[in-house]
């Protein structure tokens, strides 16, 4: 089953990654002349551990992505009370839901203070 798509987050998406994918991707590009160059010297241990970490980041960011995708479990949320020798368990998605909107807020803020220095 196909999940719908809010258009006008998507369309924020695709701005916002479009430019931290092409930020990444010259990051990148400016590692390969360093490879030919004569003023720096490396040996294969080197190089592998430089790409695995890259390597393990890229797979961690994209294993977060996916997450979207994956059932959600039901949020909880443990409460106590005196006169009771249990905890209850409360479901609590409006708490998930508003901390992920305070952390699209904190990206979005990210992004036009990154827009602003670039511009600068």
């Amino acid at each position: 089953m196909e999940r719908e798509v809010n258009e006008e987050k998507r369309n924020k998406f695709i701005e916002n990654a479009g430019k931290r994918v092409n930020n990444v991707l010259h990051d990148i590009q400016i590692l390969e002349p360093m490879a030919r160059s004569n003023t720096y010297d490396f040996t294969k241990q080197d190089i592998e551990e430089m790409f695995s970490a890259m390597e393990e980041t890229l797979k961690e960011a994209k294993e977060e992505f996916y997450k979207k995708f994956e059932e959600k479990q039901k949020a909880v949320k443990k409460v106590f009370s005196f006169g009771s020798s249990k905890l209850t368990v409360e479901p609590v998605e409006e708490i998930v839901e508003e901390q992920v909107q305070n952390i699209e807020d904190i990206n979005e803020m990210e992004s036009t203070e990154e827009t602003e220095q670039i511009e600068e």
